[in-house]
C-alpha cells in the first residue's frame, strides 16, 4: 500500500475540489457558509489555478480528471432525463435546481430563469463532474477494475447511493432542508434514489470503457484492492509437466540413453516391476534422489513454486523429473472388455513397464 500522504499534492487538491460543489450546497442549507461565498472564494479560484497548471505543467493524473469530468457529466445528463420527466411531465415533485442557482449568484429567488442557468451549469460541471472525478481517480488509485466488471459496477452504484444520495438525504433532513429543496415523501425519496442508481450505473460503465485508466496513475496504488481481495488465499497450484513434455537433456542419464536408443546395457530388460493390485498403488515410501540413483530407481523431484509476484505468475524451474517405477495405469474395466477412450491396457504378467505405457515412444527391442 501507499501512504495517503504520498499521493501527489495536485491530485489531492483535485479530489477535494471535486467534492466541494456538492458540499457547498450542504453548507448553505445548514447556514454555515453562503453558497456564493464558497463558490467565489474557494471553488472557482482553485479550479482556475488547477486548469493553468494542467496546461503548462501537465502530469499523468490530469487525464483522470478529464475522464472523470466527461463521464460524470454524461451520467448526470442521463439522470436528468429521468428526473425532468418526473418533474415536467408527471409533476411528481418540483425542480429545486433553479433555486440553488439563485443561491450561487446571490439573486432573488424569483429570478428562476437566471437561477436555472447558473444552477444547471453548477450541477453538471460541479456536482456531476466532480463526483465523476472522485470515482475515476479512486478507481485508478486502487486498481478497482482488476477485480472485474461486476465489482466495478457494484462499487459505482454504491458510490452513487452511499455518500452521494446519503449526503443528499442528510441535507434535506436539516432544519431548512425541506423548505429550501424539496419535501421528503415516499415518492421523492424513491425517485431520488432511482436517479442516483442510474447515475451510478452510467458512471460504472464509463469507468469500464476508459482506456489505460491505471496507466495514468503514477506510482504505487494507494490501496491495492486486488491484494486485499486475495488475502488469505493459498497460492495457485503449479501444474507438474508431463513426462512427454520434459526435454531429454533434463532426464537422468539411464532414462536419457534409453529414450535416445543408446547402449545395449541401457536397453537391457529390467527387473519386472511389481504389479499393482486393483485397489491402487504399491505400498511403499519414496527415497531420496541419491538412493534412487544408486538403486536404479528413477525419482520425481517436486516442483517448488517461487514467491508470488505482482503479476500473479510463478517462476518454476524443473530440476529433474522421470517416471516413478511401480506406477502403472489401473484398468477401469475387465481386461476382456472394451476400454474407455484414452485408457491403456494393463501390462502383461512378467513384463516391465515401458515408456510406451505412458504415451511415449520407446526404442525397439533387439
Amino acid at each position: 500500500m501507499r501512504a495517503l500522504g504520498a499521493v501527489p499534492p495536485r491530485v489531492a487538491v483535485h479530489v477535494v475540489l471535486a467534492a466541494l460543489p456538492l458540499l457547498s450546497i450542504t453548507a448553505h442549507v445548514a447556514g454555515l457558509v453562503p453558497m456564493h461565498v464558497s463558490a467565489g472564494a474557494v471553488v472557482i479560484p482553485t479550479a482556475l489555478v488547477l486548469l493553468v497548471l494542467g496546461i503548462f505543467m501537465p502530469m499523468p493524473e490530469d487525464r483522470l480528471v478529464i475522464e472523470g469530468l466527461r463521464w460524470g457529466i454524461l451520467a448526470t445528463a442521463v439522470y436528468d432525463v429521468f428526473r425532468l420527466d418526473t418533474v415536467a411531465f408527471l409533476g411528481w415533485w418540483g425542480d429545486f435546481i433553479p433555486t440553488m442557482g439563485t443561491w450561487l449568484i446571490d439573486v432573488d429567488p424569483s429570478q428562476r430563469v437566471l437561477g436555472g442557468v447558473a444552477g444547471y451549469v453548477w450541477r453538471y460541471a460541479g456536482d456531476g463532474g466532480g463526483l465523476g472525478v472522485v470515482f475515476i481517480v479512486a478507481a485508478a488509485a486502487t486498481g478497482l477494475r482488476r477485480l472485474g466488471p461486476t465489482v466495478t459496477m457494484a462499487a459505482a452504484v454504491l458510490f452513487a447511493v452511499g455518500p452521494t444520495w446519503g449526503g443528499l438525504m442528510v441535507t434535506v433532513l436539516l432544519p431548512r432542508g425541506q423548505q429550501l429543496m424539496f419535501p421528503l415523501t415516499p415518492v421523492t425519496v424513491g425517485l431520488s434514489l432511482a436517479g442516483h442508481v442510474i447515475f451510478g450505473i452510467v458512471l460504472g460503465l464509463g469507468c469500464l470503457r476508459c482506456r489505460d485508466l491505471e496507466g495514468h496513475w503514477s506510482g504505487p496504488r494507494v490501496v491495492d484492492l486486488e491484494k486485499l481481495a486475495r488475502w488469505g488465499e493459498l497460492p495457485d497450484p503449479v501444474p507438474v509437466p508431463a513426462f512427454a513434455d520434459i526435454p531429454a537433456a533434463l532426464l537422468p542419464s539411464p532414462s536419457r540413453r534409453a529414450l535416445a536408443g543408446g547402449s545395449p546395457a541401457a536397453l537391457a530388460p529390467r527387473r519386472p516391476a511389481p504389479r499393482l493390485p486393483a485397489g491402487g498403488l504399491v505400498s511403499g515410501t519414496f527415497r531420496s534422489p541419491t538412493t534412487a540413483r544408486e538403486t536404479g530407481r528413477p525419482w520425481l523431484r517436486p516442483v517448488v513454486p517461487a514467491a508470488r509476484t505482482d503479476s500473479g505468475a510463478f517462476e518454476v524451474t524443473v530440476v529433474d523429473a522421470t517416471v516413478v517405477v511401480g506406477m502403472a495405469p489401473v484398468p477401469a474395466v475387465a481386461r476382456d472388455a472394451r476400454l474407455p477412450w484414452g485408457a491403456h491396457p494393463p501390462p502383461a504378467p512378467g513384463r516391465s513397464l515401458e515408456p510406451a505405457d505412458f504415451g511415449l515412444r520407446s526404442a525397439p527391442r533387439r
